[in-house]
C-alpha cells in the first residue's frame, strides 16, 4: 500500500496512550449509522496504528503531535475513527499521568487495563470542549453522528442523562460538552477547545471556512494543561483549488524537505498507485485495494472498477476518490504534474538575465 507518512524524529509507538486509548474504545466504541450501526468496534491494525501515533508522547509526558492529519479514499470510515477519537476525548483517558512502575491499574465503570511497566499512564480530561466542524449549515455531520449514536445507543449511554446527548451538542457529566458546529458559528472567537475535528477538509476551499479554520487552531492554544490538538481527515484534494487540505499536504512535504521548522504535525496519507493503467480492470481492481488498505477484504471491490468505466463519472473524480491521488479538473489541459514535468527553469532564468542585459545597454 503507498503510504505518505511525516513523524516526529522523536515518535515512539512503545511510549504512547494509545495502547490504553486502543483498549478503551474497543470495550465501550460501537459502529456509527450505516450497515453495521450499534456493532462493537474492533480498529483493524491500519487505524490502531494510527491511534498510536496520535497519542505518542515525548520523554517529558508531553503530547508529541499538536495536529494530526488522516487522509484516506472515499469509503475508508475515517470519519468514524473520528467520532471515536471524539469520545475518547471527551470521556475517556486521553492525557499523560505518568509512568507505570508495572502493575497498576485504570479502571473506569466496567473497563480495567493493566499498564506493563514503563507505559504511560492515562487519565481524562478536565470540562473537556470536543468540536466537530460540519461544511454546512443545518448538518451535524458524519462525525457527531457517531458520537450521537454512541452516547444514546452504546455502552457510553449507560448512566447518561437521557437529555444529555442532543442534536445540537452533547453536555459530558462533571462538566464539559461535544459540540457540532458550522463555519458560521465556528468562527467566532473565544472558543476553549480541547480538541477539534476538520472533517473532509478537501472541502474547505471558501473564504468563510478557512477562516473558522484558523480561528479554531487559535483557540486550541489557550488551554495548555489541556494539551488541545485537531485531527483533520481527508480525501484528497482538487489541485489548485487552495482547500485546506492542499495546504496541509504542503506542510507535510515542507517538513520532510527541512523547509520549516516545527515538526509537532502528524501526518498520514495512503493512496492507490497513481501510475496504474485503469484501462486493466484487474490492475485498476489491485490499485483500489491498495488505497483502502486492511479495509480492501470488506468493499466491493467490484463495483468500484464499474464506477470508473461508467461514462457518467469523471475519471479525474475517480482517482481522487477511489484511489486518493491528487488530480487537477478533468477539462485542464495539462495536470499538475504534466506542466511540472515540462517546465525548463534554467531557460527562463537565462532569458530573463538577458532581458535584463539588454535593458542596462539601452
Amino acid at each position: 500500500m503507498p503510504r505518505d507518512v511525516v513523524r516526529d524524529p522523536e515518535h515512539n509507538r512503545g511510549r504512547s496512550l494509545g495502547h490504553l486509548a486502543v483498549a478503551w474504545l474497543e470495550h465501550f466504541a460501537v459502529h456509527g449509522p450505516g450497515d453495521v450501526a450499534g456493532e462493537p468496534v474492533a480498529l483493524d491494525d491500519e487505524f490502531a496504528g494510527f491511534v498510536l501515533d496520535a497519542y505518542a508522547l515525548d520523554g517529558d509526558g508531553r503530547r508529541l503531535y499538536n495536529s494530526a492529519f488522516l487522509s484516506r479514499c472515499k469509503g475508508r470510515a475515517k470519519s468514524e475513527l473520528a467520532g471515536f477519537l471524539c469520545l475518547l476525548e471527551a470521556l475517556g483517558p486521553c492525557r499523560f499521568a505518568g509512568w507505570a512502575e508495572g502493575g497498576e491499574l485504570f479502571t473506569w465503570r466496567d473497563f480495567t487495563y493493566r499498564y506493563s511497566r514503563g507505559e504511560p499512564m492515562g487519565h481524562p480530561i478536565t470540562s473537556p470542549f470536543v468540536r466537530c466542524i460540519a461544511t454546512e449549515e443545518l448538518q451535524s455531520g458524519h462525525v457527531y453522528g457517531v458520537v450521537f449514536l454512541n452516547l444514546t445507543e452504546g455502552p457510553l449511554a449507560e448512566g447518561l442523562p437521557s437529555e444529555a446527548a442532543g442534536i445540537t451538542r452533547t453536555l459530558l457529566p462533571g462538566g464539559g460538552e461535544i459540540r457540532p458546529s458550522t463555519a458560521a458559528n465556528a468562527s467566532k472567537d473565544g472558543g476553549r477547545e480541547s480538541f477539534a475535528i476538520f472533517d473532509e477538509t478537501h472541502l474547505y476551499t471558501s473564504a468563510e471556512l478557512r477562516k473558522m479554520y484558523a480561528t479554531v487552531r487559535r483557540n486550541l492554544t489557550k488551554r495548555p494543561a489541556a494539551e488541545p490538538w485537531s485531527l483533520e481527515t481527508s480525501t484528497m484534494y482538487l489541485q489548485g483549488a487552495e482547500s485546506v487540505a492542499e495546504r496541509s499536504h504542503e506542510l507535510a512535504g515542507q517538513i520532510r524537505e527541512g523547509r520549516v521548522r516545527t515538526s509537532r504535525f502528524l501526518f498520514d496519507h495512503c493512496y492507490g498507485p497513481p501510475e496504474v493503467d485503469i484501462h486493466d480492470p484487474s490492475s485498476l481492481r489491485a490499485a483500489l485495494a491498495e488505497a483502502l488498505g486492511d479495509f480492501a477484504p470488506f468493499a466491493d471491490l467490484d463495483r468500484r472498477v464499474d464506477e470508473f468505466y461508467d461514462t457518467r463519472n469523471a475519471t479525474a473524480e475517480n482517482r481522487r476518490f477511489l484511489l486518493n491521488v491528487a488530480t487537477a479538473h478533468d477539462e485542464s489541459w495539462v495536470t499538475a504534474e504534466q506542466w511540472l514535468a515540462l517546465a525548463a527553469p534554467a531557460v527562463v532564468v537565462e532569458e530573463a538575465r538577458q532581458r535584463k542585459a539588454r535593458a542596462v545597454f539601452v
